[in-house]
């Protein structure tokens, strides 16, 4: 973590000297990133570079415009001579074939949601949701302060990849759904599209009908009746897809995902051939996304949730609290039972709970009286 961290505050500096990239700066690079038109003018120029950065969400989708603003970031740090060319979900890959596409080297980086990659290992899935664990706060502090991204570099580079997450935002919608949801007996009686490879175990514990649908069939499936209910995202998102008009019905809070991140993966060959300015441009375009992601999707999550229930017909209701304690007791036992048989999960899960016992005490400080971490001001 010291190491990413003094990346990120010397890369503005560095960025200013190149010099510091000629050690790395000849020569064609892996997979051919070192453009035709690299300088050959001394070590005091850096090279032009090209990668591609393919992404588990479609051109349309607000998540893919986290990914563009990344990689726009990197040209902006290096002058414009380090260009990434986005592109969407189904354009050169699909989204379950981003992590072996960068992995095998057939593009340079991709933008992902790691919860993707936990048929690989469920340890990856902790790193962008968790259940009744982390804020989208958490994720954040985690990643700047603890040591979040040492553990997911850790993950990562088991399969020689480097990962930098370039998104932290808070809790999901919540379930939308055909009739009303307040008790797990309703959810019993649905099919849900539910994402998550834990969120899925906890959900056969408690004798949820389970299914997998693509985000792009989600709306469909939903207005279809394929299925009953269904999640995405944050009200922003869900806005996009339009799920609002096939669902009408939502139930909060939605415990399967108290938080998401997104990131970016890099082929290790790739960065490895990266001079240690552009590592550095990487590492501080990251960072400034994820400020900014936090900020930007709070604040239209919360104008797209208001504008669903004041204009678009949208009725919100909420599970039972002796249900909801059912559902955070079972996923404790569904994480436990994980890390008890997988060193990687217990990984990532003993750093996040290293994490709480350092910010709980204070935080039940500070949320006294509503005070702190947030509370509603009464104004509506």
């Amino acid at each position: 973590m010291k190491k990413l961290l003094s990346l990120v505050l010397a890369g503005a500096m560095a960025l200013s000297l190149a010099a510091c990239g000629g050690g790395n700066s000849g020569g064609g690079g892996a997979m051919g990133q070192v453009g035709a038109g690299a300088s050959a003018a001394g070590g005091d120029e850096l090279p032009v570079v090209q990668w591609k950065m393919v992404s588990t969400w479609g051109s349309g989708n607000v998540h893919f415009t986290v990914d563009q603003r990344f990689s726009a970031l990197v040209s902006q740090l290096t002058n414009g001579k380090f260009q990434i060319t986005n592109y969407g979900e189904g354009e050169i890959c699909s989204a379950n074939q981003v992590f072996d596409s960068v992995q095998e080297g057939t593009v340079q980086a991709g933008g992902d949601w790691s919860g993707y990659w936990a048929g690989k290992d469920p340890a990856f899935e902790l790193l962008s949701t968790t259940m009744n664990l982390f804020s989208g706060l958490d994720y954040y502090v985690w990643f700047e302060q603890g040591d979040g991204i040492d553990v997911a570099q850790e993950l990562y580079g088991q399969y020689d990849l480097m990962w930098f997450p370039i998104l932290c935002h808070f809790s999901e919608s919540g379930i939308r759904s055909s009739k009303p949801i307040t008790s797990i007996a309703d959810l019993q009686t649905m099919k849900t599209r539910l994402g998550g490879v834990m969120a899925g175990r906890v959900g056969a514990k408690l004798g949820f009908n389970i299914t997998t649908v693509p985000a792009a069939e989600l709306y469909e499936s939903l207005q279809r009746g394929v299925i009953d209910a269904g999640e995405f995202s944050g009200p922003n998102a869900d806005s996009t897809l339009k799920l609002q008009e096939v669902a009408k019905y939502w139930v909060e809070p939605a415990w399967y995902q108290s938080a998401g991140n997104n990131g970016v993966i890099i082929n290790k060959a790739a960065w490895d051939a990266l001079p240690e300015a552009y590592q550095q441009a990487v590492a501080t375009a990251a960072a400034a996304c994820r400020g900014e992601g936090l900020a930007r999707y709070t604040w239209l999550d919360s104008v797209a949730a208001s504008k669903m229930i004041d204009q678009e017909g949208v009725t919100v209701t909420y599970m039972n609290e002796d249900d909801l304690k059912t559902i955070k007791a079972t996923a404790q036992e569904v994480y436990e039972a994980e890390a008890a048989v997988n060193p990687n999960f217990k990984l990532v899960y003993d750093s996040m709970l290293e994490y709480c016992k350092v910010v709980d005490p204070y935080r039940e400080m500070l949320n006294s009286g509503g005070y702190g971490y947030g509370f509603s001001h009464g104004l509506n």
